[in-house]
């Protein structure tokens, strides 16, 4: 009766929600620290010469008419031109996809941002900063919604796809299963007494059984899909950040 068997939907309905709140709650928490992480990966500070002063910035106070100095292993925090160097050589294998070094003097003087240094020192006069860079336009190229899904919304969208089909296969198998244990008298109580007797255990009985069953075949499902649900979250996120 209701009296009596509340606490079973009513515990299942609370181990779900709990849960849920927890599952949401960590992957919330994780996501705000990586995008911290992430951020912080990303300001890079870096020594300008401004006005005729030497400063340390952060590379997103760059702005056009900064002289930057450049050395082994910098990053080219923008575009711009080549002041003066010595044995100046930098690799632009993220912007043209060729890891050829490319040398940098009055016949070749221009610097794109995104580009490492391999050789040399020299300075450099910022021509372009943000979108207005090489290195900004094509990521606003890139970024461009173009209705396509890329490779890796496809392989989720697989693996989803796949997942759902197991997921519901283990649903029907778990449920028949336990149907058939209930109906064929092997599903006793705590106590040892038999849940289902044909011919003694009343209609009512019987639907509670048959509730109680579902809804644990329900709940084990659900399970499984917030399981895929973490997995899938934190594998966009690594993926294509």
């Amino acid at each position: 009766g209701l009296k009596e068997g509340w606490y079973d939907g009513g515990s299942i309905a609370f181990a779900v929600i709990l849960v849920i709140v927890v599952t949401a709650t960590s992957d919330y928490r994780q996501s705000l620290q990586f995008q911290d992480l992430n951020e912080e990966k990303r300001n890079i500070h870096l020594e300008v010469v401004r006005g005729g002063r030497r400063e340390k910035i952060s590379i997103y106070d760059i702005v056009v008419g900064d002289v930057i100095p450049l050395k082994i292993g910098d990053q080219v925090p923008a575009d711009g031109i080549l002041i003066s160097g010595h044995s100046l050589a930098i690799d632009e294998s993220s912007m043209t996809g060729e890891s050829k070094i490319v040398r940098k003097d009055q016949k070749a003087p221009f610097f794109l941002s995104g580009c490492k240094v391999a050789d040399g020192t020299g300075t450099m006069l910022v021509t372009g900063v943000g979108i207005n860079t090489e290195w900004g336009l094509l990521m606003a190229s890139i970024s461009e919604d173009t209705g396509e899904e890329t490779p890796l919304q496809v392989r989720l969208t697989g693996v989803a796809t796949f997942i759902g089909i197991v997921r519901l296969g283990v649903a029907l198998f778990m449920l028949a299963s336990l149907l058939a244990r209930f109906f064929s008298g092997h599903s006793k109580n705590a106590d040892g007494t038999v849940q289902f007797i044909r011919g003694k255990t009343s209609i009512g009985d019987a639907i509670d059984g048959t509730i109680k069953i579902v809804t644990i075949a329900v709940s084990a499902v659900f399970f499984l899909y917030l399981l895929y649900l973490h997995h899938s979250y934190f594998l966009t996120n690594y993926m294509t950040i």
